[in-house]
């Protein structure tokens, strides 16, 4: 693949990763970091269940044939408490990538995982996985339609960058099928053409991942994934696509077949058929709080797109046997609420009482109105539809028959939908520039709409609402830029119809230190001696001062520091040489605010880490 010279951001280290800053530094960027050889592309997790996760590289080799890979799965940023191990094979027939489904994990902990290969380590990668029973809180960066030549990914560095979620779920449109253009320059996609073969599709892949931005995204936090159409192509449905002539272009289902292949094995995903490529619909539990739906829209039993009048009750946007399995999802569920993560807007959009795109649910209006009959047969509420593609911001309530604006009774549920990383906002039906408030005279049931900002939504669960904020950023033409939350919306247990926010939701305050930038290696705990090792930190949380146990192998200054999640230390101390074996300190950190911090221990070379919680 040629390697293309582009902006790039500053390297971060994880001593200046940000919780949530407001301002970032620009700098040029290559689209290649050579000390990651042979894991050019990072590490990446996914589909996070309450006892393993999916855990994802790629190894770019000069050798041909079978590459063995090791892996390592561990609690401590440090790599020293490896609970997992294990050595897979890849070859071409992968495109040399590496997904292992780690299985035996605890529920709703994070850990820190690498890859070895060709006598080198890949960068530590950071996930977590989902609660298995009760959670009282839980957070989604949610976002779709990353065009790369539209655009910097300053979307994915402001997410990654912010240490208050659980995972990020992505809606689609992850890459774009269409030949390059050089819309910001110094962003263009490889190859140049539209990609139709399997290797157009994996260079696609490759040269996306090669983007630092999108890299630490996937570094920092497990993904949940699905496709929509630029995937494969423009406006795709089960048997074709807008944008494919299968007289120039080949016969559609090779297409389909590559684009579906490409994207399992450049994505975290775990496939629920492993003899189909294309049967990505699943369920991820997180505990009783929330069941993250996914459903595809889009290439698994859609009929092709047709108008938005007289239309076929018997079309079909999920396929019949998908219809019958989302039916039973939305039955079968002990969790609170019910997230969608789906591609289309379900929600009804209309000038003048005609529905204005037949690509969304208003072109399938029969099987959208299956779906509010069930929930309404069976008295289920919390449903929440997380929606991308049309590059433009929305907060639905989902109107069923009688349904009343003013109060929002008989709405059958909520949908929040994300406007683009960076895609542009053409697709949102022509109506850019259009007010708002015509677009809520035409349709009461929109509640919020924004038709210009790039930007994600941030999903905040509990027991009481199910809010999202919606931030933006100020620019994508360049790497200099601001956030901003300019609205947020929720729904309350049981009312299925929107409230406007007053403020955006609190983050999480618990979540581990980011994986550090660079290669990785082994810690204290695999091949090498334990020169160190926190046995307790006592109490924990603790109030003024901390007793720590711990061991060193042999007499020597220890350092100890302790950092803020900022990255930022905030304290800094030498003790005096120990003696081999257990020894106890005690420190004051009286002056320290209330929250969650890193302790680590430094010792002849090597690093000790521990979360501490301080408290008033």
């Amino acid at each position: 693949m040629r390697i293309i010279t582009c902006l790039i951001i500053l390297v971060l280290t994880a001593s200046n990763l940000q919780v949530f800053a407001q301002e970032y530094a620009g700098t040029k960027r290559l689209s290649i970091d050579s000390s990651l050889a042979p894991f050019y592309h990072g590490v990446a997790s996914g589909d996070p269940q309450s006892d393993r996760v999916v855990i994802w590289t790629r190894v770019t080799t000069q050798t041909p044939g079978p590459i063995s890979v090791k892996w390592y799965m561990a609690t401590d940023i440090n790599m020293s408490q490896v609970v997992d191990s294990g050595t897979v094979s890849t070859d071409d027939t992968k495109d040399y990538t590496v997904k292992v489904d780690v299985a035996g994990l605890q529920p709703a902990t994070w850990y820190y995982y690498m890859f070895q290969a060709e006598g080198s380590f890949s960068m530590i990668g950071r996930t977590k996985t989902a609660p298995s029973g009760g959670a009282s809180h839980l957070r989604f960066a949610v976002v779709s339609c990353s065009d790369y030549e539209s655009g910097y990914f300053n979307v994915y560095k402001s997410i990654a960058t912010r240490n208050d979620i659980d995972a990020v779920i992505h809606l689609g449109d992850y890459i774009y099928e269409y030949a390059a253009s050089q819309t910001i320059p110094g962003r263009l996609a490889e190859p140049a053409t539209e990609i139709i073969q399997l290797d157009d599709y994996r260079t696609r892949y490759s040269h996306y991942r090669l983007d630092p931005d999108l890299r630490l995204l996937h570094q920092q936090y497990p993904l949940i994934v699905t496709w929509d159409d630029h995937e494969s192509a423009n406006n795709s449905w089960s048997g074709g696509a807008e944008n494919h002539t299968p007289g120039s272009e080949g016969d559609w289902n090779d297409r389909k077949s590559n684009a579906e292949q490409a994207y399992e094995e450049w994505l975290p995903l775990r496939l629920q058929d492993s003899t189909n490529a294309g049967k990505i619909f699943r369920k991820i539990r997180y505990g009783n709080l929330a069941d993250i739906i996914v459903v595809d829209s889009r290439l698994y039993g859609r009929d092709e797109q047709g108008g938005t009048t007289n239309l076929d009750s018997n079309r079909t946007m999920l396929g019949l046997d998908q219809l019958d399995w989302f039916k039973t999802q939305l039955s079968d569920n002990t969790a609170k609420w019910k997230v969608v993560a789906n591609q289309v807007m379900m929600a009804p959009l209309r000038a003048f009482g005609t529905p204005l795109n037949p690509d969304q649910w208003d072109g399938y209006p029969a099987e959208r109105q299956k779906i509010y009959n069930h929930l309404k047969a069976n008295n289920i509420d919390n449903m929440v539809v997380m929606t991308g593609d049309i590059h433009t911001s929305w907060a639905n309530d989902l109107p069923d028959s009688n349904y009343v604006a003013a109060t929002g009774a008989n709405s059958a549920g909520v949908e929040y939908v994300v406007t683009s990383v960076t895609s542009s906002s053409g697709p949102a039906g022509g109506l850019s520039g259009i007010s708002f408030q015509l677009i809520n005279q035409n349709n009461p049931h929109i509640k919020y709409a924004d038709l210009a900002k790039r930007g994600y939504v941030v999903l905040d669960l509990d027991e009481d609402k199910a809010q999202a904020d919606w931030f933006y950023v100020s620019t994508i033409t360049d790497t200099v830029f601001t956030v901003s939350n300019d609205a947020s919306w929720h729904t309350n247990d049981g009312e299925n119809h929107l409230t406007q926010s007053t403020a955006a939701a609190a983050g999480l305050t618990d979540n581990a230190p980011f994986a550090p930038q660079g290669p990785g290696s082994l810690g204290v705990g695999i091949e090498q001696p334990n020169n160190v090792i926190i046995i307790g930190a006592y109490p924990n949380p603790f109030n003024e001062t901390l007793t720590l146990q711990y061991y060193v192998e042999q007499a020597s200054s220890t350092n100890i520091k302790v950092f803020d999640l900022a990255g930022k230390k905030v304290f800094d101390d030498k003790l005096t040489p120990a003696q081999a074996g257990v020894n106890y300190t005690k420190i004051n950190l009286a002056k320290l605010p209330q929250g969650t911090y890193v302790l680590t221990m430094e010792n002849a070379g090597q690093q000790y880490r521990k979360q501490i919680v301080k408290v008033q």
